[in-house]
């Protein structure tokens, strides 16, 4: 009976440690199935807005705010397609779902879609810690590009400004979140 028991200890601890996968479509329209790139926890260190890099919440507050963080993970939820995140922003907690719809395991890049996050009602004394998570949350939301390099992951969004060609950025104005991994 011991030994049998043994076996099954062995048996659920192999099952336990296989990799998770995601299945993505490469670029001749296949289905393959490789590691999700993405699962995990990511730390916020820096935001890039059009031209000017910041702190999570601006160098005024560093080291004033919580650790912001991602976490993605490869359970499912409703949906058999997404996958469910959770993480922490400058002042509350949030949650949500997410779609990888591409990766390209060369140049380790992909498409993602996020889906509506819910976050926690907790204020914050000081007013500037909302509007940075109000930012944190928008940009996240709305990123459809990816990028993972040396443990590095960059979320990003380029928007096409219309109307004003005289504008600093060129024709878009480009987004990004960089985190690390933890």
């Amino acid at each position: 009976m011991k030994k049998y028991f043994l076996y099954l200890v062995i048996l659920a601890s192999i099952g336990c440690s296989a990799p998770k996968k995601v299945s993505v479509e490469n670029q001749n329209s296949n289905l393959e199935t490789i590691k999700n790139p993405l699962e995990g926890t990511w730390v916020l260190k820096n935001v890039l807005m059009g031209d000017a890099m910041d702190m999570p919440c601006g160098f005024v507050n560093m080291d004033k705010v919580k650790e912001m963080n991602l976490t993605f993970t490869d359970d499912k939820g409703n949906s058999s397609d997404i996958k469910k995140l959770f993480g922490r922003s400058s002042v509350n907690n949030f949650s949500g779902g997410y779609t990888v719809l591409s990766y390209d395991e060369k140049s380790k890049t992909g498409k993602i879609q996020f889906f509506t996050l819910i976050s926690t009602k907790m204020a914050a004394v000081n007013l500037d810690f909302m509007e940075c998570e109000k930012r944190y949350l928008s940009y996240l939301e709305k990123s459809v590009d990816f990028k993972i390099e040396d443990g590095k992951l960059q979320l990003s969004l380029t928007i096409p400004l219309t109307g004003n060609s005289s504008s600093p950025w060129g024709e878009s104005y480009r987004n990004v979140l960089y985190f690390y991994k933890k």
